[in-house]
């Protein structure tokens, strides 16, 4: 089910969603932009010890917070454009990611990762931590 779209070209849509999700999210939010880094940075973490569904349950059991929303909303609407065929109107991204098979369960998450790692980059620079914050 992978795209054989050019690696590059791949990547430099990755970026660029991760990029514009991330500065549209600081700009607009600025009061939740430390906390909104903080679980872009832990994600990944939590993804490798948990597992990609648990770790999407978890922030969607928190999307009452706007940081943990967001961020969960850009992975949906990323995995939505990469692979519309896995989605229905009705369904979320929890109820597809538990629902796949190994295979594509492994796919979700090496593009969930991927999208991540620019995000972690984007979000460093874009929100200011001082010293001794996380």
């Amino acid at each position: 089910m992978m795209s054989n779209r050019p690696i590059s070209t791949i990547e430099g849509g990755r970026a660029s969603f991760a990029f514009s999700e991330v500065k549209k999210f600081v700009e607009t939010h600025r009061e939740h932009a430390k906390d909104y880094r903080s679980y872009v940075k832990k994600m990944p973490a939590m993804i490798q010890v948990n597992g990609l569904g648990q770790t999407l349950a978890f922030y969607y059991s928190k999307k009452n917070k706007k940081a943990y929303y967001e961020i969960y909303q850009t992975i949906t609407s990323w995995l939505k454009k990469e692979f519309p065929q896995f989605f229905t109107k009705e369904q979320t991204l929890v109820e597809v990611v538990i629902n796949l098979d190994s295979s594509d369960y492994r796919m979700f998450t090496i593009e969930v990762m991927a999208l991540l790692n620019w995000m972690r980059k984007f979000v460093d620079g874009m929100v200011e931590v001082k010293e001794g914050e996380s």
